[in-house]
């Protein structure tokens, strides 16, 4: 292929390829057959003209475009290959020099990751994170069981108070005129849950099931609505129905019912340790992210633009992701938060500079620390990306295409770096200070 590099300037590089007479003449075949229909010459219907009159009628340049693109296609990759570039992104290509005799040569602008010099990554001091579970976050999980259990016990015998659920229709008015959003026929509220705006709730305390009557608020001076904000409402609010949470006992009997404990004092024990594990997961990502933190700082890169542009938009599609699930485009959440999608786009900015840091020198500890990831480790992790698909693993392992493979390889071997740094790093306690608190 006779790839070579022209230039090299910081991560920008400039690189040659070129790809030979037999593949031209392939390239200029795929683009007469992908062209020929739209092309028209007296005496032929349309794509039946053949080549070599169409290019005596045009030029051969006729088919020159897509016949590059045809070339670039799979030649391209090849070249980057043969080079051992890491490119982060999309290639710019110059004009092409074409020679029917010779081929195509082909001159390439990319940039590629950077160089990066690490500095100390073990031995790094971490405070430890206190995993202790207490009593209160125990009787607090519990209690949030209980609360999950409860069922609803319909009142008719009094009027509502605070802690009810009560059911209630009302039409809001400003000045006499209904405003979007401010109607409902139906609607669950739950007195001294601060749903609603401003003293709602509280003003219909008191009511009985069946009364009419109006509620008295002001819209926030930042509410969400520009048209709503700091209005005076007026709803009218009609009480359908009252019901208050009885909370299951907590005894063995409950026990029993939400676990597969016996006991209540053997199911408050799994909540515990359940809660410790979680803690000690919680406390090795704090200690883990302090140390590559430490890491990212002892090391030297100068890092492409690109990249982190890159990773933003990575960022961004998720999160429209995420927003899309809920019913929403991201142009509306952004109209709802105020902002712009190029002002949430710089919010990401802090979050894709410190992940693109991180990634690189954990990728460069393993490089330099030799690490490796075995067939057997690669197959797991693809099979347990299969099972969350509900695919048997042999049958995601079978279908993972090869490029995939590389993708979920270098990210095992990121993994194995960071367990690197955490399993050489030192381990301190917390100062007596900051147990105290």
């Amino acid at each position: 292929m006779n790839a070579k590099v022209i230039s090299k300037e910081n991560n920008v590089v400039k690189f040659s390829f070129q790809a030979d007479a037999a593949q031209l003449e392939e390239g200029m075949q795929y683009a007469y057959k992908k062209n020929k229909n739209q092309i028209s010459l007296p005496g032929f219907r349309k794509g039946k003209a053949p080549r070599k009159l169409i290019e005596s009628q045009y030029g051969p340049q006729v088919f020159y475009d897509d016949a590059v693109n045809f070339i670039l296609n799979t030649e391209y990759e090849k070249a980057v290959k043969e080079l051992g570039l890491d490119t982060v992104s999309r290639p710019e290509i110059d004009a092409p020099v074409i020679d029917k005799a010779e081929g195509v040569t082909f001159e390439v602008t990319v940039t590629v990751k950077p160089e990066v010099t690490l500095g100390q990554y073990k031995g790094l001091e971490v405070e430890k994170v206190d995993t202790t579970v207490s009593d209160e976050a125990v009787e607090a999980e519990l209690k949030r069981v209980q609360d999950q259990n409860a069922r609803m016990l319909t009142i008719t015998d009094r009027a509502a108070q605070m802690d009810d659920m009560v059911n209630i229709s009302y039409a809001g008015t400003i000045d006499g005129v209904a405003f979007d959003g401010g109607t409902s026929d139906d609607y669950n509220l739950v007195l001294g849950s601060h749903s609603f705006i401003d003293t709602f709730e509280d003003q219909i305390v008191g009511h009985n099931i069946g009364d009419k009557f109006d509620v008295n608020v002001t819209f926030p001076a930042e509410y969400h609505a520009e048209e709503l904000k700091g209005k005076a409402a007026v709803f009218a609010v009609e009480l359908k129905g009252i019901s208050v949470k009885e909370l299951p006992e907590l005894n063995d009997e409950f026990a029993q019912d939400v676990s597969e404990f016996e006991t209540l004092e053997e199911y408050k024990a799994s909540i515990g340790a359940k809660l410790k594990e979680t803690a000690e997961a919680n406390a090795k990502q704090v200690q883990g992210d302090k140390l590559l933190d430490q890491a990212v700082e002892n090391a030297t890169m100068d890092v492409p633009e690109v990249m982190y542009e890159n990773r933003i938009d990575q960022l961004m599609q998720d999160f429209s992701n995420n927003v899309s699930r809920q019913g929403l485009t991201l142009d509306v959440y952004c109209q709802y938060l105020g902002t712009t999608v190029e002002g949430l786009r710089n919010t990401f900015r802090g979050t894709a500079e410190k992940s693109v840091k991180a990634r690189l020198v954990l990728e460069q500890i393993a490089k330099e620390e030799a690490l490796e990831v075995t067939e057997d480790e690669l197959n797991a992790e693809i099979g347990k990306i299969g099972e969350g698909y509900g695919l048997a693993p042999e049958k995601m392992i079978e279908i993972f295409r090869p490029e995939d493979r590389e993708m979920v390889k270098a990210d095992l071997l990121v993994q194995k770096a960071l367990k690197l740094v955490e399993e050489n790093a030192v381990y301190t306690e917390p100062k007596a200070e900051e147990k105290a608190e």
